[in-house]
């Protein structure tokens, strides 16, 4: 069916530029979970895969390479998945955070690309109370060691081509959504704010997908990954790691190991606790997001829900510092983080055990043979895609194994001492 407002057969592509903590892992995984769905209904999300719009993301902001040691060549991804939108003849969506940052250049570029379709900008927008803490864990969970204070700090400096500045340049609608909205009419930049926590669970959904779908509640939004925060103590946990690690763990073992699946553990059992802005810094933020509310009253660009909920709330509030958490509280957050990985791994040990058992029967009866299987960062032991935690675990296992390694030779030079 035509997207709202759209002629039947029209080019649009509506492009989803984040920022990040704004809501778009949810939306993305709503957009892929739903992408024959959606197809069916006029709307493309181009590439094979979520990771495609990463990578083409990447390469217009001149990005040589993916991140982490696997990594491919980015060079031509956007081109392809710009080619792929001209050759459809209905709505396309483009969702990645990425694209944020991108500078005056990269957005002509961008939009040039798709030709004579009529280009569209997204921006979903949560109010920046939410948003700092949020960052900050982020960056943690990223290998980042700086405290929260720390951090704080940075966004109060904002100096030129410091973290500060980054931030800011993709945080402040002011800055980012001004950067897109130069190069498009207001009408083409539309603002999706996040809904309060008293909204419905597929409100943002529906607001978003309101730009293209004529009916948003025939798509499964409960299917969905999350990303969920870590409360104060399980969040100082994480960064105390990252501090002990000393920046010694590859980046492409730290995402599997820390980011996915100690990341993972640690959100299994908290306190309920949030982590908030400290009070000292709530009216700074309170003040810059109030200037941005003002600037989107303004420009005179499309507002999906209301900019009222982009104020922060600056009720008075007892808070604490991540670093400052009780030591028994991460202590208990350490205990409960070490005991769910030794278990996990227990499980995948006797997983394992029943595959190679499997393994040898299919051998012994003519079945594949080891240089014919799948490698192992290439598929599960079921011949599906790999999972993150299978991933983290396959890095666990290496890692043990060059251990035992190294230990047995430091053994055998001692004995020949």
């Amino acid at each position: 069916m035509p997207a709202p407002g759209a002629a039947a057969g029209s080019q649009r592509v509506f492009l989803h530029v984040g920022p990040p903590k704004t809501g778009t892992t949810y939306v993305q995984s709503v957009l892929w979970t739903n992408r024959k769905d959606l197809r069916e209904a006029g709307v493309l999300l181009p590439g094979r895969g979520r990771t495609a719009h990463f990578s083409a993301s990447g390469d217009l902001r001149g990005r040589v390479k993916a991140r982490g040691g696997g990594g491919g060549r980015l060079t031509g991804r956007w081109d392809r998945l710009a080619a792929e939108v001209r050759d459809w003849p209905g709505t396309s969506v483009i969702s990645c955070e990425w694209l944020a940052p991108a500078s005056d250049q990269q957005i002509a570029r961008a939009l040039a690309s798709f030709g004579s379709a009529e280009v569209h900008v997204v921006a979903t927008l949560r109010d920046l109370g939410r948003v700092v803490p949020a960052v900050w864990q982020e960056q943690v969970k990223n290998g980042k060691s700086f405290t929260m204070s720390e951090f704080l700090d940075l966004l109060a400096h904002p100096v030129p081509d410091s973290y500060g500045e980054l931030f800011w340049s993709v945080q402040d609608p002011r800055q980012m959504v001004g950067r897109w909205g130069r190069h498009l009419p207001p009408d083409r930049v539309h603002v999706v704010t996040l809904p309060g926590s008293g909204a419905a669970p597929d409100e943002l959904w529906t607001r978003f997908s309101s730009l293209f779908l004529s009916d948003s509640s025939a798509y499964d939004t409960t299917s969905v990954r999350a990303n969920p925060g870590l409360d104060p103590a399980a969040a100082e946990l994480l960064r105390r790691v990252n501090a002990d690690l000393g920046g010694r763990m590859r980046k492409a073992s730290h995402s599997p190991l820390v980011k996915q699946l100690l990341h993972g553990e640690l959100t299994k059992e908290q306190s309920g606790r949030k982590t908030r802005l400290p009070v000292e810094a709530v009216a700074p933020i309170a003040a810059t997001a109030q200037a941005a509310v003002e600037w989107l009253r303004g420009s005179g660009h499309d507002v999906v829900g209301e900019l009222d909920e982009l104020g922060v709330d600056t009720t008075p509030r007892e808070t604490s510092l991540p670093e400052d958490s009780p030591e028994d509280e991460v202590s208990r957050a350490a205990v409960h983080a070490m005991t769910a990985l030794l278990l996990t791994m227990q499980a995948d040990g006797a997983h394992k055990r029943k595959v190679w058992r499997n393994q040898d029967g299919a051998d012994q009866s003519g079945g594949p043979s080891d240089s014919e299987a799948p490698a192992e960062s290439d598929a599960s032991p079921s011949g599906g895609p790999v999972t993150p935690r299978a991933r983290a675990l396959s890095v666990a296992r290496r890692a043990t194994r060059v251990g035992r390694r190294a230990a047995g030779a430091a053994r055998r030079r001692v004995a020949g001492g």
